[in-house]
């Protein structure tokens, strides 16, 4: 096995470890892109749209995203399943207890918390790595605070080196990235969730 290669495996041990149902290192040309999921994000409107830096339309345009993913050679899916989380979202914690709490816990409570760790995690090594341009998405709006800083003006992200937009608010057909990746493809049920992430690596 190639060294550059072994980098990369290395970076789905990491994420395996940490907790991730399953994760698999794909190229970035099967990354599928359409602008109908997009389109989700107002058709019917979504609760965050306009209200989080993150969504859009405070996004690039998924033309854009197109030609910057083109330049990407490979990335890494991600995916976390767990039991249904019933806990009020208001009672969540934030900023620096919610690091606090996804370091301490191994329940299955806040599946969209814990995803969003591993993926900030998985960019991190991989820039270790040598990936320098590694970027991460997750798999749905940013939680870490409970009211986005955009809703009040021009105020700076409270957490910059944390926060990534969701792989959909980008225009990425999870469902059929993950087809193509030969990931099996569950939409959640009643008992439990699945969420997808992502990281492309240079």
């Amino acid at each position: 096995m190639k060294k550059a290669d072994r980098k990369l495996e290395c970076l789905v041990k990491i994420v395996m470890d940490r907790g991730a149902t399953n994760a698999k290192i794909v190229l970035s040309k099967d990354i599928v892109v359409d602008k109908r999921v997009r389109l989700k994000c107002m058709v019917p409107i979504c609760e965050n749209f306009g209200k989080h830096m993150l969504c859009p339309p405070n996004l690039m345009s998924v033309e854009e995203f197109q030609d910057t993913l083109s330049l990407y050679k490979r990335a890494l899916l991600i995916q976390l399943e767990s039991e249904i989380d019933s806990t009020d979202k208001s009672k969540r914690p934030l900023g620096k207890e919610l690091v606090k709490e996804l370091k301490s816990k191994t329940s299955t409570d806040r599946c969209e918390h814990r995803l969003h760790e591993i993926v900030n995690l998985a960019e991190a090594a991989a820039f270790k790595e040598g990936c320098y341009l590694a970027a991460g998405f997750i798999g749905s709006e940013c939680l870490l605070c409970q009211e986005c800083v955009s809703q009040k003006g021009r105020e700076p992200c409270r957490h910059p080196f944390e926060a990534r937009p969701s792989m959909q608010a980008m225009g990425i057909d999870v469902i059929k990235t993950c087809e193509k990746a030969g990931i099996p493809v569950k939409l959640s049920s009643k008992e439990k969730v699945r969420w997808t992430g992502l990281v492309l690596l240079d």
